[in-house]
């Protein structure tokens, strides 16, 4: 976010990823779309989306998979806090 790879990055683009889901639109902020891009990009990255599963993963215009994402996330919340 300050120009380098840096915590800051790493705590926001966890958040920021599911920007669709969160029912915010980034359409207007090329700026951001290309700072996703750039962070989702890193093998590190990539290695860390796959935990929890990649099938938490949601980064997409479709609604339905996003309500997936939604209920997905909470069962594995859920799950993972009753043990």
């Amino acid at each position: 976010m300050a120009g380098d790879y840096s915590i800051a990055d790493i705590a926001n683009w966890a958040w920021v990823r599911t920007y669709r889901w969160s029912g915010v639109e980034i359409d207007d902020l090329p700026n951001l779309k290309r700072w996703l891009d750039v962070i989702r990009s890193r093998p590190a990255v990539q290695k860390g989306i796959e935990m929890p599963p990649s099938a938490l993963d949601f980064e997409g215009n479709d609604e339905n998979a996003a309500r997936k994402f939604s209920q997905d996330t909470l069962t594995w919340v859920e799950t993972g806090q009753s043990r």
